[in-house]
């Protein structure tokens, strides 16, 4: 009795210490705009001078120069990321007022001054760096800046000079990103000093020399606008030019506190029904294994907040999904332990020998999409980039607490020795496989996923995908309202704006976006969204130039290629190349599917259906080596490993393994799918895409391992066999004619 209460106590210490952990945890996470609100916006990085390139530490100086400003905006947890050699992204959480970020971080802050004819007398380079100060005159008590100057000879000799002009040309004018040909005295001298928003922000008379070190900017400044000034100023000037690409892209807090609440609402619901499947299957192990989810869920928020990852939407999803692999490992071990028992072994045997031979097959499918998430993060831009990052995290946590912890919990209840002869309250009920024709099986799905590929290229090639703006450019509005959300009425305001080329989606029917294939002047922008204000909407908006669809396209399709060439290079050296090649045509196979039902239905296509592709990539060729490992285990098994089979052995030999993995590859879909269809039933609008396809790539992933791809692997391991024999009786009939002898 002693021995059971110790892994009983444990376990249990583990669940107390899981939920007492949760809220300090929970506290800890940095969130993403899209979950507590904020502001993003995306700059093309430009030299400042026509002809010059952006070199390596322009984008380093540009970086410093950023987080000094933003250090500037009090926003906690910034974003800053680049894509490319000419693109950044930021991200500010949490942010309310978006001009003042947009002034404050776009703004060169390149001071000069300058004579009334625009001739540059001091460079930026002659005030002291973080020398400016907020002041306000004692007399007229308006605010102003105080500048330290590092050359106090060379302003001595400016103001000498300045002064000995007629009256009316003897001003020194300060200026913020002066550009030549564009700007000018004279054009602004009427608003010059007016607001320190403009280019021309002082212009003071000088009427003797100066033998000081610090200049005064004076103007009709409120104390913001002179600090704003004072903090552009000490932050440095960029050394590039920032040009918005997108115009910023704004999620109000109501839209974040919602997504929090729904997304909590699909975590919990998910692990309750994955736990009451566990348990219903697996007993006490299931018990076992669903505190070792609870400690795995965990765990992985740790991490996540040890090495300073901003939680966003693709990063929810990339965990629920982790959950799902988590559970794989949980049933591939199982699977094996009830394979050993039905041999007749005893518990502990049984156990030893069943979590020896799950090992390679976990480690080989968590290896893979592993790969996977690497390629994510190296070619995606930032919220794909999140999505990886999390993944990468879940497949590290999976083996520490669904490989390790599960096991060591599970070997202390074996030891007690009190379920000797009672396995099946241990490990649950488990029945022998009955073989099926598997091989006869795989004909219907095969013709039916073929029809489905071609059907879909037709719709591709006819009418083409329904592409976001994040491949064609253009304007996203998302509407969400606590009721109703009336379409007529939405469909009449965005005509109001003349704006005809739109499409408008529903999520629910209290959240809904509208996509715009043009993108909306300032002016317009702002209009719409008080219209939408006063229907009682809110809403968030996104605009994406050419340029940037362009590189994002580049991306995806850089993610994809370097996926599939990792995975085949993995799986060919870890089986074999025909292995291999059947491997990566079931992953192009899923992922035909996934956008021919896309392109047939016309559902819209952004850019993190990239990161649902590289999820399917990474999950069907999990199934996948499942089967293969059965293969390659039965093959040495069942004809000790012989290298050539019969045509009857080879049927056979996939009949036999697919009747080994069937029911865990199941119940593995059936885990991963109850969670996407969760966070599909909460109405999570932003993921929405990413959802179905996932959806749709788990399905076509599941049938694909078990009944498609051990078909045409037989196809190509029959053609060896038969390449062989070919060679080998050529050989005979040269030796007989006296060739090779």
């Amino acid at each position: 009795m002693k021995k059971i209460l110790k892994p009983i106590v444990i376990t249990f210490l583990i669940l107390v210490g899981c939920i007492l952990l949760i809220k300090p945890t929970l506290k800890g996470i940095h969130y993403g705009i899209d979950l507590q609100g904020g502001f993003e916006i995306l700059y093309n990085i430009e030299p400042l001078k026509k002809g010059d390139t952006v070199t390596e530490d322009d984008l380093d100086k540009t970086y410093k120069a950023i987080v000094n400003r933003i250090d500037t905006l009090g926003v906690s947890e910034p974003v800053i990321s680049f894509e490319g050699n000419d693109l950044i992204r930021i991200q500010l959480p949490g942010l309310k007022n978006e001009e003042e970020a947009r002034q404050r971080i776009g703004t060169t802050a390149v001071l000069s001054m300058r004579d009334t004819e625009d001739n540059l007398l001091l460079s930026s380079d002659v005030f002291g760096r973080g020398g400016a100060t907020l002041e306000q005159n004692s007399k007229t008590f308006q605010y102003q800046v105080k500048l330290d100057i590092k050359d106090t000879e060379k302003f001595y000799e400016i103001t000498k000079k300045i002064s000995k002009k007629p009256n009316g040309e003897n001003l020194i004018v300060i200026w913020l990103d002066f550009v030549e040909g564009l700007d000018s005295y004279e054009n602004e001298k009427t608003t010059c000093g007016k607001d320190a928003n403009m280019k021309c922000i002082s212009s003071a008379y000088v009427n003797e020399a100066l033998n000081s070190n610090s200049v005064v900017i004076e103007g009709s400044f409120t104390k913001e606008e002179a600090q704003n000034l004072v903090d552009l100023i000490n932050s440095g000037s960029l050394p590039t030019k920032l040009t918005e690409e997108a115009t910023p892209k704004s999620v109000s807090p109501s839209f974040g506190s919602d997504t929090i609440k729904k997304t909590g609402i699909a975590g919990i619901i998910t692990f309750a029904l994955i736990t009451i499947i566990l348990v219903v299957k697996y007993r006490l192990s299931g018990i076992v294994a669903s505190v070792c989810l609870f400690a795995y869920a965990l765990l992985v928020f740790v991490v996540f907040n040890l090495v300073g990852g901003v939680l966003t939407l693709t990063g929810i999803a990339a965990l629920v999904l982790g959950i799902g692999m988590a559970v794989d490992s949980i049933i591939i071990s199982n699977s094996r332990v009830h394979d050993e028992l039905l041999k007749g072994k005893k518990l502990r045997e049984a156990f030893k020998d069943g979590n020896k031979s799950s090992l390679g097959a976990i480690i080989d499918a968590n290896i893979t999409t592993f790969i996977a998430g690497v390629v994510l993060y190296i070619f995606g831009e930032s919220s794909v980039k999140g999505f990886a990052t999390m993944l990468i995290i879940t497949i590290f946590v999976t083996v520490l607490c669904t490989v390790i912890l599960y096991r060591v919990l599970l070997e202390l209840f074996v030891n007690s020795k009190v379920f000797n002869s009672k396995e099946k309250l241990l490990f649950g009920i488990s029945k022998e496989p009955k073989q099926k024709d598997y091989v006869k099986f795989g004909k219907v799905p095969t013709i039916v996923s073929l029809v489905i590929i071609v059907v879909g290229i037709i719709f591709a090639c006819v009418r083409g995908f329904n592409f976001g703006v994040d491949f064609t450019g253009g304007t996203n509005i998302n509407i969400s309202s606590s009721n109703d959300i009336d379409f007529n009425k939405v469909t009449e305001l965005v005509r109001k704006y003349d704006i005809r080329d739109y499409d408008y989606y529903m999520g629910t029917k209290k959240e809904g976006f509208i996509k715009l294939n043009d993108i909306l002047d300032d002016e317009t922008s702002i209009k719409v969204k008080k219209e939408f204000e006063k229907l009682g909407y809110t809403t968030s908006s996104s605009e994406i130039s050419t340029l940037v669809t362009k590189n994002l396209t580049s991306n995806a399709v850089k993610s994809l290629i370097y996926s599939l060439i990792a995975i085949i290079i993995y799986v060919a050296i870890r089986f074999n190349m025909n292995f291999a090649v059947t491997g990566i045509l079931m992953l192009i196979h899923d992922v035909l599917v996934i956008l021919s039902i896309f392109a047939i239905f016309y559902i819209p296509v952004d850019f993190i259906i990239v990161a649902s592709l590289l999820t399917i990539i990474g999950y069907s060729i999990n199934d996948t080596i499942v089967v293969f490992d059965r293969i390659r285990e039965n093959r040495k098994k069942l004809y000790n490993n012989r290298k050539e089979l019969t045509d009857e052995e080879i049927n056979n030999l996939v009949n036999v393994s697919s009747s080994n993995t069937f029911n865990r590859n199941i119940w593995t879909s059936i885990t991963t799918i109850i969670a996407v269809v969760t966070l599909i039933c909460v109405g999570l609008n932003d993921i929405y895409t990413f959802n179905i396809s996932v959806l749709i790539g788990l399905i076509a992933g599941t049938i694909s391992s078990l009944l498609i791809g051990p078909r045409l692997w037989i196809r190509f391991e029959k053609r060896t066999m038969h390449k062989k024999d070919d060679d080998d009786e050529e050989e005979e009939e040269l030796k007989i004619k006296g060739i090779n002898i």
